[in-house]
C-alpha cells in the first residue's frame, strides 16, 4: 500500500485561482480573534483543497488527519489580490504506532500572483491511517 504513495511523489493537483475578498477576510479574522485588517499568510489556508485530492491516497487507510501546517510569508497579501495555487505531493513516510501503520504525507502549495510573484508557501503534513 505504501508503494503506491511513494510512486505518487511528484504528483501535482489541479491548479486553482482565488480572490482575497473583504467579506471572507472579515469572517476569517473574526474566527481567529484578530481585529486588524491586514491579510495574514495563514488566510491562504482557505484556498487549500482539504483533504488533498491525491488519487494514490485512496489505497492507504480510510481517513485523513491534519499533521501540521507551516506558512512562509514572501510578500503581502491585499484585498482584491488574485492568487493562483497548485498543490504538490513532495514526500511520504510510513510510521507504525499502537493503532497500526500510518502514512505521513507532505504537500507543498505555492500561492502566487498571476505575474508569478510568490506570496505564500504552505507546507502541510496530512496523515492517512
Amino acid at each position: 500500500m505504501i508503494e503506491a504513495l511513494r510512486e505518487a511523489v511528484g504528483w501535482a493537483g489541479p491548479p486553482r485561482e482565488d480572490v482575497v475578498e473583504r467579506r471572507h477576510l472579515a469572517f476569517y479574522l473574526r474566527a481567529v480573534g484578530d481585529d486588524g485588517d491586514e491579510v495574514p499568510a495563514t488566510f491562504t489556508a482557505c484556498f487549500l483543497d482539504e483533504p488533498p485530492s491525491l488519487p494514490a491516497a485512496a489505497s492507504y487507510g480510510s481517513g485523513w488527519l491534519n499533521g501540521g501546517d507551516r506558512f512562509e510569508y514572501h510578500a503581502p497579501l491585499r484585498v482584491g489580490d488574485v492568487i493562483v495555487s497548485r498543490p504538490h505531493f513532495t514526500g511520504v513516510v510510513e510510521k507504525h504506532g499502537k493503532a497500526g501503520p500510518m502514512a505521513l504525507l507532505t504537500f507543498e502549495t505555492e500561492f502566487r500572483r498571476p505575474d508569478g510573484e510568490l506570496v505564500v508557501r504552505h507546507i502541510g503534513t496530512r496523515i492517512r491511517k
